[in-house]
């Protein structure tokens, strides 16, 4: 991520008593964090009044439906225009006006998906509009209307806001604001790019904020863009210092006060927050285990889980060896919460390349440990059930990949050894990005494949062998 500027002097409105805001200490990444009243979405709006060319208001009240009116075309192009419809909270026409900016990057591009064009290309958009929205497909073209929404189990077009659900028609629409906002100041060449974003948790489920989270890091740092969130989610804030790391920062705010100095995501903010966030805390009193995991991967991965209601669980990311530390830490505050029962109240989901520590040492009584079978999640890339979701096989997908190595000049050696691999237990860390690139032609990420397929119910064939029995029926019992 990049960071325009550490330091900002916004004005406060008159009727606020006047004067300005001073921000200290930002980040790639800001939060402003507190309750409603703090003043976060003023201090939001009145920063990107200092110049609407260069910094882009999300309003916290997304509504409108998808349908596509060509007079707000235009005026997506204007900043100026763009800021008068954003001076409150609520847009009565947010999605008709953000739909309509996909025709304005087609315009400012060129009407074409390929070829010698200029700026990020469609499927470029696409592929990062699915992190948020893995459960269908959203194409941008350059005709009347720009877009097509598509069910992806079902294959069938989604015509309006009504055919979803309001979770999933407001992280569609946060998508193609964000994600086409970048386009456009990347093929304006703008040197400054800032996003506003107020409350993207409003009426968002905290597995969905996860996935919020990490969308919005991953699309600042494709479009260069520095990032300040408004919000009062614990979760929210977890994830965000989960992904961003340390490009992170925290803003407290306090009604009344005018300097604020931004103060770095620590890893003690990081596991208090975890632990802070509504869901995972209360999941185990309420028959939801917990599942600690290593990694930003294996996060994106079981975060997904639960969505298709097959299994339900909590997960907390610990990056990799800390996860000893946190099981720790929950079992102490769980010890205070509950009784010791047959049932865990969670899990803490190893590597298959590290020993499982036996019952009892350390003590395991509310939050216990379980080990994949396989090296670690990457594996589940080439199981069967993964594979077909690809419409391949491991046998074809061996010649693919060796096929496919040459596009890869630092990693081609290790590619044209896919014949020796033991799909089980190889360490595929290093080339798991181009396996993904050479079999999946649709390039959804590989973290969202693996994910879809363990949330279509328990497993069973070699994504079952890969997981290994104690995982199974832990996650699905």
């Amino acid at each position: 991520m990049i960071l325009h500027e550490n330091r900002a002097e916004i004005a406060r409105q008159g009727f606020l008593g006047g004067g300005i805001w001073t921000l200290t200490g930002l980040r790639p990444l800001t939060v402003l964090f507190g309750k409603n009243g703090s003043g976060k979405s003023l201090l939001l709006r009145s920063w990107r009044n200092k110049n609407p060319e260069e910094f882009h208001y999300v309003v916290p009240e997304r509504t409108g439906d998808f349908g596509f009116n060509i007079n707000y075309m235009q005026a997506e192009l204007d900043a100026n225009q763009r800021r008068d419809q954003s001076q409150r909270n609520y847009t009565p026409e947010y999605r008709q006006r953000t739909f309509a900016r996909v025709q304005a990057y087609y315009n400012a591009r060129g009407a074409r998906r390929t070829g010698q064009l200029i700026g990020p290309a469609p499927d470029e958009l696409e592929a990062l509009i699915s992190i948020l929205f893995p459960d269908f497909r959203v194409e941008l073209n350059e005709g009347f209307p720009p877009y097509r929404i598509v069910r992806s189990e079902a294959e069938a077009n989604v015509g309006s806001a009504e055919e979803l659900s309001s979770g999933e028609a407001q992280f569609l629409s946060l998508g193609v604001d964000i994600v086409t906002m970048g386009a456009l100041w990347e093929l304006r060449n703008t040197q400054k790019r800032i996003i506003l974003v107020d409350e993207p948790d409003a009426h968002i489920h905290p597995d969905l904020q996860v996935r919020f989270a990490d969308f919005l890091q991953q699309v600042a740092r494709r479009f260069r863009m520095q990032v300040a969130v408004a919000t009062h989610s614990t979760t929210l804030l977890s994830a965000l210092g989960q992904f961003a790391k340390d490009d992170a920062g925290v803003i407290y705010m306090r009604r009344g006060t005018d300097t604020f100095e931004a103060q770095p995501f620590t890893d003690v903010l990081k596991e208090v927050s975890a632990i802070l966030g509504g869901h995972a805390l209360m999941g185990p009193l309420f028959d939801v285990p917990l599942l600690l995991v290593e990694g930003d991967d294996d996060y994106r991965v079981w975060s997904q889980v639960p969505r298709h209601h097959h299994t339900a669980f909590a997960v907390i990311p610990c990056d990799g060896d800390q996860i000893q530390k946190y099981q720790r830490s929950l079992e102490r505050v769980f010890a205070s919460l509950r009784e010791r029962v047959a049932k865990p109240a969670g899990y803490a989901l190893l590597d298959g390349d590290k020993p499982v520590p036996q019952l009892g040492n350390p003590p395991q009584d509310h939050i216990r440990f379980v080990g994949l079978a396989c090296h670690e999640v990457e594996n589940l890339y080439l199981t069967d059930e993964v594979l077909a979701l690809l419409d391949t096989r491991w046998e074809p997908a061996i010649d693919a990949i060796v096929q496919g190595a040459a596009r890869f000049v630092n990693k081609r050696a290790l590619l044209e050894a896919a014949p020796t691999w033991d799909r089980k237990r190889a360490d595929l860390k290093q080339v798991i990005i181009e396996i993904s690139i050479i079999l999946d032609r649709k390039q959804v990420h590989w973290t969202t494949r693996v994910g879809a397929a363990l949330g279509r119910g328990k497993p069973t064939g070699s994504l079952a062998e890969f997981l290994g029995e104690p995982v199974v029926s832990s996650m699905w019992p």
